[in-house]
C-alpha cells in the first residue's frame, strides 16, 4: 500500500516481486520506498517472508513477521498463482524479480518480453545461474562463511561465531537494486532498449568484503588466523568496552590517537612506552593490556569519553543497546527511523532508506499491506488494461 499522494523519483515505475525472497524484498522495498508501484505477486499461503523471524507474539499467520512489514513497506500484495494472470500483471512493468536458478521460471525472459517488450528480469539465486556451487543449499552462514566473513569472529581455537540475522540477502539485495537501477534507467531515458536479463548470486555479492584476503592468497601470503573477540590484526584497541553508563566503542590505530586514549583514560603511563606507538605491537599485547583498558573504562562515563575524545581527535563512539537505539541524538537528529504501519501490528519504528535524495527523498515509512489486500483491484485493472 503506497502513500496516496507521494511522487517519489521513481514514480511510474512498476515491478513485479515474484519470488518472495529477503533479498528481493529489500530490492524491491529500495524501490517502493523511492515510490515504484511494487506488486508482491503471492502464492495463496503468502511469500516465504512472512514466516521468518522476528514473529510478533500474538499475531496469527500470515501477518506476524516483523521482517516481512520492513520489507514489504509502501507495496501491494496480489495473491496470484494462474500463469495467465501473471502475464497480465506483467504488461507494462520495469522491472520482474524472481529467485529462480533454472529456465523453468514461472515468466521466462521470452514470455516477459512479449507483454513487456522493454522489463529487466532480475534474478536473485544462492549461488548464480550456473559454475559449481549452483545446486548447493544456500543460507545467510553458509554465504558468509564462503565469502571468509566468518573466520574471523570468535575465541581463537573455537568455533567460529555465525552472525544472526539476514546480512547475506540484505547485500545481495541492495547489490541487485544497483544492477537493476541501471537497466531501469537506461530504458527510460532511451539509452537501451528491449529485455534484459540480471543474475545476482547472494553469495558473489558478499565477497566485495573480503577483497583483502583474496589478494592476500593471490599474492601466496597466508591467510590471517583468528586472535580472539575484538582482535582485528593489526588495528589495536579495536572494539566495544563496558563503561559505567554503557558500552564504548574504540578504534585506536596512529600514534597520537593511542597517546591521546591514553591521556583520556588516564594510563599515561602506557603512553610512555614506545614500543607502543606501533599499533602491530599493542596488537601482540592485547592479551596484556585489555583487562588493563577495561579496568580504566569500567568507572568512566561513555558519554563523557565520546564528548572528550571528539576534541582530542581520538575516534570514539557510544554504542547503544536495543532499548537506547531508538533514542541516540544523531539517529533522531538525522530521522534514521520512521513509523511503519501495519493493520494487525500496529505502528512501530523501522530503519529507513539507507541514501538521501533531496530533492525526492524516499518515503519516511509506510504503510504494510496484508497478504492479497490489493489482488481484486490490481487484477481487475490488469484485465481491463488487457
Amino acid at each position: 500500500m503506497r502513500h496516496s499522494h507521494y511522487t517519489g523519483a521513481l514514480d511510474g515505475i512498476r515491478v513485479l516481486d515474484i519470488s518472495g525472497g529477503i533479498a528481493a524484498g529489500y530490492c524491491g522495498k529500495l524501490f517502493a520506498d523511492h515510490g515504484a508501484d511494487v506488486l508482491l505477486v503471492e502464492p495463496p499461503e503468502g511469500f516465504e517472508t512472512r514466516r521468518v523471524p522476528p514473529i510478533i507474539p500474538g499475531v496469527k499467520p500470515p501477518e506476524a513477521s516483523g521482517m516481512h512489514a520492513y520489507l514489504s513497506t509502501n507495496k501491494r500484495s496480489v495473491v496470484c498463482d494462474d500463469s495467465a494472470r501473471l502475464r497480465e500483471l506483467a504488461r507494462g512493468a520495469s522491472l520482474v524479480i524472481d529467485g529462480c536458478a533454472t529456465d523453468e521460471r514461472p515468466l521466462p525472459l521470452k514470455e516477459l518480453a512479449q507483454v513487456a517488450p522493454n522489463a529487466a528480469l532480475l534474478s536473485i539465486t544462492w549461488f548464480g545461474q550456473d559454475g559449481p556451487y549452483r545446486d548447493f543449499t544456500g543460507s545467510d552462514g553458509v554465504c558468509m562463511a564462503l565469502a571468509s566473513q566468518i573466520d574471523w569472529l570468535g575465541n581463537a581455537g573455537e568455533a567460529p561465531v555465525i552472525p544472526g540475522g539476514y546480512h547475506a540477502q540484505i547485500v545481495a539485495g541492495q547489490t541487485a537494486f544497483i544492477g537493476a537501477m541501471g537497466q531501469v534507467l537506461a530504458r527510460e531515458i532511451g539509452n537501451a532498449s528491449g529485455p534484459a536479463h540480471i543474475e545476482v548470486s547472494v553469495f558473489e555479492a558478499g565477497v566485495c568484503f573480503t577483497e583483502i584476503e583474496a589478494v592476500r592468497v593471490h599474492c601466496g601470503l597466508p591467510m590471517r588466523t583468528r586472535s580472539g573477540v575484538n582482535r582485528f590484526r593489526t588495528t589495536y584497541p579495536l572494539g566495544i568496552y563496558p563503561c559505567r553508563d554503557g558500552w564504548l566503542g574504540v578504534t585506536v590505530l596512529t600514534p597520537s590517537q593511542w597517546y591521546g586514549f591514553c591521556r583520556l583514560v588516564r594510563l599515561k603511563r602506557l603512553a610512555g612506552i614506545a614500543r607502543y606507538r606501533s599499533s602491530e605491537a599493542r596488537y601482540q599485547d592485547a592479551d596484556t593490556l585489555d583487562p588493563v583498558i577495561a579496568e580504566a573504562v569500567s568507572g568512566m562515563s561513555a558519554k563523557e569519553l565520546v564528548m572528550r575524545g571528539q576534541e582530542m581527535k581520538v575516534p570514539l563512539s557510544l554504542v547503544p543497546t536495543m532499548e537506547e537505539l531508538f533514542s541516540v541524538d544523531q539517529y533522531v537528529s538525522r530521522r534514521v527511523f520512521a513509523d511503519v504501519t501495519h493493520p494487525d501490528l500496529g505502528s512501530f519504528p523501522l530503519p529507513v532508506t539507507p541514501f538521501r535524495l533531496r530533492g525526492s527523498p524516499a518515503i519516511p515509512g509506510g504503510q504494510v499491506a496484508r497478504l492479497g489486500e490489493d489482488t481484486e483491484s490490481v487484477l481487475e485493472m490488469a484485465g481491463a488494461a488487457g
